[in-house]
């Protein structure tokens, strides 16, 4: 039986579309036991590790608005930032995702779940895996990952100052591709578009810094995918002695054909704009195949 592995990016409210692919994988019998996620990505990897599928769809579907998730602080912020009164540093406090994720139900982690955020002291990249941390410590990194800078509330823990893992590596296919943990295929899920689409955008500071992080994830993400392609193409061109432990590993790639909604629009209805997208582009790139 082949060993799966599975790659999501951010896009924030954008998640529903890899629930739809997930979907589909499990009901043809493909089932990972090694999820990588970034921002979005880490809240679908801490679902199937700690809870499940339907569980995390169920989750999801229940958030009516932007502010069921996310608790507005923008004049904390304010006060923070201008007159140096309390610690707000975003306009979203996290404590009502972090509250959705502590209701994830299994104690012990049901498969290896790796998510990475960014230390803004270090300024590298951070990855926590769950196999080597307490579930808290998982969560923690989950948290991090998903604290869009400016839009949401960063997290300090000890010396470290974790930010949205996007900042540097949206899509981590080359770090899943170098896991310990031997994979045959890979499939990457994408919350965005390949290639980014017009929009109109108004006058308010939050949807121009919104669209404007859209844009640059999308970069990102473009050359996130083109790097470990790249790389992937190395190993199965090198000769097996030249990079020993590594090998050639076959990439399923499911991307939205149009922009399912702004970063930051959770609701129910984006959530299953997403998901029936996220179905309808897996049906299509797995067609019949299903599990060896």
């Amino acid at each position: 039986m082949k060993s799966i592995g599975v790659c999501i990016s951010g896009g924030g409210a954008k998640i529903g579309f890899a629930v739809g692919v997930l979907e589909v994988m499990f009901e043809k019998g493909i089932r990972p036991r090694l999820v990588y996620g970034i921002s979005s990505g880490s809240l679908c990897t801490a679902g199937l590790c700690y809870g499940s599928l339907p569980f995390m769809k169920a989750q999801l579907l229940a958030i009516g608005k932007r502010s069921d998730v996310l608790g507005a602080q923008g004049f904390r912020a304010f006060l923070s930032q201008v007159f140096g009164i309390g610690s707000a540093d975003g306009l979203f406090a996290m404590k009502k995702m972090r509250k959705k994720l502590d209701e994830l139900p299994n104690a012990q982690p049901a498969l290896k779940g790796v998510v990475g955020y960014v230390d803004l002291v270090s300024g590298e990249p951070v990855y926590v895996s769950s196999d080597r941390v307490p579930r808290e410590e998982f969560l923690d990194a989950v948290q991090a990952s998903c604290s869009i800078p400016f839009a949401m509330q960063t997290q300090r823990k000890g010396n470290e100052v974790r930010v949205d893992g996007g900042v540097r590596d949206i899509l981590p296919l080359k770090q899943i591709i170098d896991d310990p943990l031997p994979v045959d295929e890979i499939h990457v899920i994408g919350l965005s578009p390949i290639q980014a689409e017009s929009k109109q955008i108004d006058t308010k500071l939050l949807p121009v810094s919104m669209r404007s992080l859209d844009l640059m994830s999308n970069e990102v993400l473009l050359n996130d995918l083109k790097i470990a392609k790249m790389y992937n193409d190395l190993l199965r061109k090198c000769p097996v002695e030249t990079l020993a432990g590594k090998r050639e590993i076959k990439l399923y790639e499911y991307f939205p054909k149009f922009l399912i909604c702004d970063t930051i629009d959770f609701n129910a209805e984006n959530i299953q704009k997403g998901i029936d997208h996220g179905r309808e582009i897996a049906s299509k790139v797995l067609g019949g195949l299903g599990a060896d």
